[in-house]
């Protein structure tokens, strides 16, 4: 992995809260630059133009970016909103981080729906995905955004499914407890019942609890994704720069006149 390569363009770096804009592929399309405007006028803060040259173009980067950025800032001059730009080179998602570390106060996160998500799912502040009206994967999208509606409506069918499912269960042992401990005590076979009882409703209430905190968009990470995450960590620590340590060299021999 590259280092990160920072080149900023903020004559003016304020201590208010900021949108922090990310560029597709260098360039910030019209549907970006409206929203992001509009988003910055309604909440009073600044707008920071970040493009990441994710594959280490050069100069023909900077040069489509810094005339890109200059449209977003433009256009947020009009409104009175504050703009600068910066441009960094390397990872996208690391490129983000650094810039919310060393900026402060970024609040929101906007991109373009075609930025690939994997390269921002650990961002740590919200995004914002903007969508263009005349995408020419609107389709595409669109398509994407009914089947994810169609699965939450599963998950909350299955949510309140095992939910009853798993009520009833408990329900059903603590109403009848005598007729349940007069069974289980008979020994023999009936020793297995106490054992089939505790698997079929931890089965129950682990399924209830899964699409519960699916539900709320907590989900366990892949063992791929974690894999992933670890490399860029190690990666990231392999590249940081250690401090010089000075070292003093006293002479033993040395003579010291009195």
């Amino acid at each position: 992995m590259t280092d990160l390569i920072e080149k900023d363009n903020r004559n003016e770096l304020r201590n208010s809260r900021k949108i922090l804009v990310l560029a597709n592929n260098g360039l910030f399309r019209d549907h970006v630059i409206n929203h992001s405007v509009q988003l910055a006028g309604r909440l009073g803060y600044d707008l920071v133009a970040l493009s990441v040259d994710s594959h280490l173009e050069g100069r023909s980067f900077e040069t489509r970016s810094a005339e890109s950025a200059g449209n977003l800032c433009e256009r947020a001059g009009l409104n009175g909103i504050h703009c600068s730009s910066m441009t960094r080179s390397g990872d996208i998602e690391f490129a983000v981080e650094d810039a919310i570390h060393d900026m402060k106060r970024v609040e929101i996160v906007v991109t373009d729906s075609e930025t690939k998500s994997e390269s921002i799912r650990n961002i740590s502040v919200p995004v914002v995905s903007v969508l263009s009206a005349s995408d020419d994967q609107g389709g595409k999208i669109m398509t994407a955004q009914r089947e994810s509606s169609n699965s939450k409506a599963k998950v909350i069918g299955k949510t309140a499914g095992f939910g009853l499912l798993s009520a009833a269960c408990y329900a059903a042992v603590f109403t009848n407890s005598a007729a349940v401990m007069q069974t289980f005590t008979k020994g023999g076979w009936y020793a297995a019942l106490p054992i089939a009882t505790v698997v079929a409703i931890s089965l129950v209430h682990g399924a209830f609890a899964h699409n519960l905190w699916s539900l709320l968009g907590i989900e366990a990470l892949k063992r791929d994704q974690v894999r992933k995450t670890e490399h860029k960590v190690i990666q990231k620590r392999k590249t940081q720069r250690k401090r010089p340590r000075a070292y003093a060299y006293v002479n033993p021999f040395h003579r010291v006149d009195l």
